[in-house]
């Protein structure tokens, strides 16, 4: 089984932290762009048929925000995509949404759209911080998302939140924690804010109107997470990503257990395994950028601005980078026999992590100590 990833590239307004590809709404644009996504699913079945009928078990819509689409056009591309591709009945099928742009009405028919589960970008429930974020909504258009979605039918109703942003204390944070969980959401995704070269956050943090929390304020911030979640019946099965018994994402389970998925519109990124063509996976990755996107289709092209065969290098790395993130870690032994004997380099990094308590081992399992989850980027980059 593969996952799909369909990234729609349309937000009402960009947020200040930012930095996936999207651009603001437009009408016209939104209806041209579902026509080329169409095609884009037509062109991977004819160039790839026999990858194409590899049946699928998740389906994720990200962006951008999906629901900018509304509940019809999301419900369209999913029709598409089941009358082009194998799609588990079972399947679990994600849409991103964020607080302002769905109503109970979009729930609903999402729903018997066939969608399973919803991801809520609410990020804070505090208005200063949400203002420093450039967020659109407050806390009583959370209210309404959230109850709107568990009316409708969603199970599996998924909270993103953001810690470490300027003007952002523990108490802050603290209180954002308790009011997550009144909620009851199946799943909490916690993310410390990375301010990334070229969005306005970044600017301004140069500018020195904006200041960071200090490291330590931050590492406070991520370890009172992982308590106050734990304590509220949540495992914390990734880096930044906790859940009920039996709600982990399976579809962000599929990037870190280095499992197959296709990637559909721009900057969307893929890995396939073609029969006979590329056993150790090749990537794919779309280009950043709609007009980029369009003209390729228009030309009856993949839009894959870049394509990667990977080698058992690659392989390796891959694995053990994105498994890494999981606190349960990898089993090498299992990765061995999927890929085959690590080359010596990664061998070299490992057994280098592992003499200065970096990485732990048991058995055949490595994994990163709990003490280093929150530098966990520095340990990961050791590897690539």
């Amino acid at each position: 089984m593969r996952g799909i990833y369909l990234h729609i590239p349309f937000c009402v307004r960009k947020c200040s932290y930012c930095d996936f590809y999207s651009v603001a709404e437009d009408r016209e644009a939104v209806e041209d762009f579902r026509d080329l996504l169409v095609r884009e699913m037509d062109l991977f079945r004819e160039k790839f048929p026999a990858e194409a009928d590899v049946p699928a078990d998740t389906v994720f819509f990200g962006g951008g925000t999906p629901t900018v689409l509304g509940a019809e056009g999301l419900c369209g591309l999913l029709a598409a995509l089941k009358a082009r591709f194998v799609i588990a009945p079972d399947a679990e099928v994600t849409t991103e949404a964020n607080p302002g742009t769905v109503t109970a009405e979009d729930f609903r028919a999402l729903r018997e759209g066939g969608f399973t589960r919803v991801s809520i970008g609410v990020q804070s429930f505090n208005p200063a911080t949400l203002r420093t974020l450039g967020r659109i909504h407050g806390v009583e258009e959370v209210r309404a998302a959230h109850g709107d979605a568990r009316r409708a039918g969603f199970a599996s109703i998924g909270i993103d939140l953001i810690f470490g942003v300027p003007g952002q204390d523990p108490s802050d944070w603290a209180a954002d924690l308790d009011l997550a969980v009144t909620f009851l959401p199946a799943h909490v995704s916690a993310y410390a804010l990375a301010p990334e070269p070229g969005t306005p956050i970044h600017a301004a943090i140069l500018r020195g109107e904006l200041r960071m929390p200090p490291d330590e304020t931050v590492a406070e911030m991520y370890e009172e997470t992982r308590r106050a979640l734990s304590r509220s019946g949540y495992r914390h099965y990734e880096i930044s990503n906790f859940a009920r018994p039996g709600s982990e994402c399976r579809h962000n389970l599929k990037y870190w257990r280095r499992e197959g998925y296709l990637g559909l519109g721009p900057s969307a990124h893929g890995l396939l395994f073609p029969p006979g063509r590329a056993p150790l996976g090749l990537r794919t990755a779309n280009p950043p950028s709609l007009p980029d996107y369009r003209l390729r289709i228009e030309e009856s092209r993949l839009p894959w601005g870049d394509v990667h065969v990977c080698n058992i290098e690659d392989a390796w790395k891959e694995s053990l980078i994105a498994g890494l993130r999981l606190p349960e870690g990898i089993d090498l032994a299992e990765i061995e026999k999927k890929i085959g004997p690590p080359p010596e380099a990664v061998r070299g990094a490992v057994d280098a992590l592992t003499r200065a308590g970096k990485l732990e081992g048991e058995g055949s399992r490595l994994r990163i100590p709990p003490a280093f989850l929150f530098v966990s980027n520095e340990v990961l980059q050791a590897l690539a």
